[in-house]
């Protein structure tokens, strides 16, 4: 039977551990650990942990608290069994999320063709009272529409860096564990926002991924957690790559350390990284801290090095020279204009 550990790397997350605990004991497939890893929280998380009296929920305190993703690294090491998923204490699985991503593993087992190292489910946006915000979260972003189905290497590749936002989140990827031994980590915590898409990129260059379209996540968008902004300035500080751009140029390195990556899956791959850079020349101009006209231009001159076949489309060129030539507060108001007329359609 397959056996999962979901590890929980917490710090001062109180207010929301117990719902993701009960969303875990409320799952339909119970073939499963918890395994919490407590980063030397100060509120009371340890006492709400304790009062759950399930043997299959295991919690540490780590003795000194360390940066996220290395908490999320050293937490991983605590499971103990052949399929790792992480969980944010904030976000909740749907009951059945478990017994399907079970089922698919057991299909592909069954199959007997190729190595499985993932298995990933699209994901539902919700706000901290549960109710839909899909519209909050993406606004007038393209989202990327992954198929239902198996992907081998190069097709999870290719959809990975297809045009949109991903529509997955990372508290519903299992991970082989022997997969990650071979990777060695689990978050690379110099890509910054963008460490889980790398870490399925880096994934899938071993194995197959399999994709169930379904949500079977509910992720929480938070007032006082990540916001796009606070995205855009991380980027901002990466210098000659956006985060989503390393991401992407990290993943396709592994890849092509494991096996041969024709020219129009690096093409497709740069022309990805090239459109994170044609964004951030907009962000620039459209949000405070932001590095101006020479912040746009130094995008858009990173954009046609990693693809001037993009850039030199009327569209994209239309937004690098609105981005560099409008007034600011022309750039922001045409921002904030097109959130509120171009909703996301679902």
């Amino acid at each position: 039977m397959t056996q999962l550990s979901i590890f929980i790397p917490v710090y001062n997350d109180a207010r929301w551990i117990a719902g993701a605990l009960d969303s875990l004991l409320a799952q339909t497939y119970a073939d499963f650990e918890i395994v919490i890893g407590d980063n030397q929280s100060t509120d009371e998380l340890a006492a709400i942990v304790a009062g759950y009296h399930d043997e299959r929920i295991r919690y540490h305190r780590w003795e000194t608290h360390v940066g996220a993703a290395e908490n999320f690294n050293r937490t991983v090491h605590l499971c103990r069994y052949e399929w790792l998923q992480m969980l944010s204490a904030d976000d909740r699985l749907l009951p059945t999320c478990l017994e399907r991503m079970v089922e698919r593993i057991t299909e592909t087992a069954a199959d007997g063709a190729r190595r499985l190292a993932l298995v990933v489910t699209a994901c539902r946006r919700v706000d901290e009272d549960g109710q839909p915000a899909d519209w909050q979260y993406y606004r007038s972003w393209r989202i990327n529409r992954i198929p239902d189905g198996r992907y081998s290497a190069s097709d999870w590749l290719r959809a990975t860096a297809n045009p949109g936002a991903l529509p997955w989140n990372i508290g519903s990827v299992a991970l082989s564990r022997e997969v990650l031994w071979e990777m060695g980590s689990f978050f690379r915590a110099e890509i910054g926002l963008s460490a889980d898409v790398e870490m399925t990129l880096r994934a899938a260059a071993f194995g197959d991924v399999a994709y169930l379209s379904e949500p079977l996540l509910l992720y929480t968008v938070r007032d006082d957690s990540m916001r796009r902004t606070d995205f855009f300035r991380e980027q901002a500080r990466h210098g000659r790559t956006t985060t989503m751009g390393a991401a992407l140029l990290s993943g396709l390195g592994v890849h092509q350390d494991k096996r041969v990556v024709s020219r129009a899956e690096r093409a497709h791959v740069l022309a990805a990284v090239a459109r994170t850079h044609v964004a951030r020349a907009v962000q620039h101009r459209s949000i405070e801290g932001g590095g101006g006209r020479r912040g746009a231009l130094r995008d858009t001159y990173l954009a046609l090095r990693a693809s001037p076949r993009v850039v030199l489309t009327a569209g994209q060129l239309g937004r690098v020279a609105f981005a560099m030539a409008a007034p600011q507060a022309v750039v922001r108001r045409a921002k904030e204009y097109r959130d509120r007329r171009r909703p996301t359609r679902f």
